[in-house]
């Protein structure tokens, strides 16, 4: 069991994974994380959703002066008639936007992580939004499951 200390919060690992099953949906890679990269924003492109940015944790903290050992990369990925159709719907959805696809290492195994936008949007008290967010969410998991 694996257990953060932190001043704020104390956390135990295995009760988070357990609490996030339904939050997020996540694969295995035999994938370098750059290539895992390059062929999810390949792969993303066909069912219309493009890579904004790309956040890479490691250099991040390693730049504040914290030693991450593992990749973890962070992309922001947007279909852009999707994001405009919610936000009309509601501009607090915006919130929720982008959609975010993890990709990293954990115990010398790559991973690719999606943030369900079913879950994400189970948040929002408008039920026109559910069918919305699993075709996002089917649209994202293909483009996952053709790089694994």
């Amino acid at each position: 069991m694996v257990v953060i200390m932190n001043p704020i919060l104390t956390t135990d690992m295995a009760s988070i994974e357990k609490e996030n099953s339904s939050f997020s949906y996540t694969i295995k890679t035999q994938k370098t994380i750059n290539q895992a990269v390059e062929d999810i924003t390949a792969s993303l492109k066909e069912v219309g959703f493009g890579v904004l940015g790309t956040l890479n944790f490691k250099e991040i903290l390693q730049k504040k002066g914290l030693d991450y050992k593992d990749e973890y990369r962070l992309l922001e990925v947007c279909n852009p008639s999707a994001a405009k159709q919610v936000l009309e719907s509601n501009p607090e959805i915006g919130l929720l936007l982008p959609c975010t696809i993890a990709i990293y290492q954990k115990n010398n195994e790559n991973f690719i992580s999606l943030a369900k936008p079913t879950s994400l949007l189970a948040n929002i008290k408008d039920r026109r939004l559910d069918k919305f967010g699993e075709e996002m969410e089917q649209k994202l998991v293909q483009a996952m499951q053709k790089v694994k």
